[in-house]
């Protein structure tokens, strides 16, 4: 199954889906070092198929393919081709190190066909409101200016490239998880092994051609089984940790 265009993911059946993901998972994964692509950005990729194929199998199954399989499919699709396109527009077709070669034989188009969007300009910055949940929930609200707290991301952007890790002043690759966002709220979950343990969160804005802004960093957050502490907003010292249920934090440069 070859995309004439990236974003025909979304228009082929099922079936077709998985073979374009199996296409691309199998030309990258003995190459994610030459690609510099992030193994948890590979690993979270290669997740979709799994789930993907799942369902798929009882939708083509007249045994099992009632109603509520279709609507189960409908639903991961929905939730899922908006990921896969964006991926392959960041890590493949817009990545300098991946060939148009190598895109062929992964059957992608050999390059993108749009005009260049404008990167996000420079002094674009990431704000976030982080909402402290019980049991290490942490919601995160992404939005591009502090006057307005309305979620959202900034014209000409498509998501946000956001990693982070536990540790303090973690440069992007020193990072544990990668990760595509496409949504401006999005809770993750740190598990009992991190709390009262350090993070570092890093995000910056993308556009449709992949182009992005500089990464930004936030302030160390910490996992409690309760609650989330993070250093004092002003002086950022430990003894001057508060336990708060919202903090808004500056995602800012190094």
């Amino acid at each position: 199954m070859k995309l004439e265009k990236v974003s025909d993911y979304k228009k082929v059946s099922p079936r077709n889906k998985l073979e374009v993901l199996d296409n691309v998972l199998q030309g990258i994964k003995d190459n994610l070092a030459i690609y510099q692509i992030p193994k948890s950005a590979y690993d979270a990729l290669a997740l979709i198929p799994i789930g993907l194929l799942e369902v798929v199998e009882r939708w083509e199954n007249p045994h099992t393919n009632t109603s509520e399989v279709q609507k189960e499919l409908r639903e991961y699709e929905k939730v899922t081709d908006q990921v896969v396109v964006n991926w392959f527009v960041h890590y493949i077709m817009t990545n300098e190190y991946v060939s148009p070669a190598a895109r062929v034989g992964m059957r992608l188009p050999v390059e993108m066909r749009r005009k260049p969007v404008p990167t996000p300009v420079p002094d674009q910055k990431v704000y976030a409101e982080v909402t402290l949940k019980t049991s290490g929930w942490v919601e995160f609200r992404l939005f591009h200016t502090p006057q307005n707290k309305r979620a959202g991301k900034p014209a000409g952007t498509s998501g946000c490239e956001f990693c982070y890790g536990p540790g303090e002043n973690l440069r992007p690759e020193e990072c544990l998880f990668h990760e595509i966002v496409t949504k401006s709220i999005f809770v993750k979950v740190f598990g009992s092994e991190a709390y009262d343990k350090p993070h570092i969160a890093r995000f910056r804005w993308f556009n449709s051609e992949g182009e992005s802004g500089i990464m930004e960093h936030c302030l160390p957050l910490y996992a409690a089984a309760g609650d989330v502490r993070m250093p004092h907003p002003h002086t950022g010292r430990g003894e001057d940790y508060k336990k708060k249920s919202v903090w808004t934090v500056w995602f800012g440069r190094f």
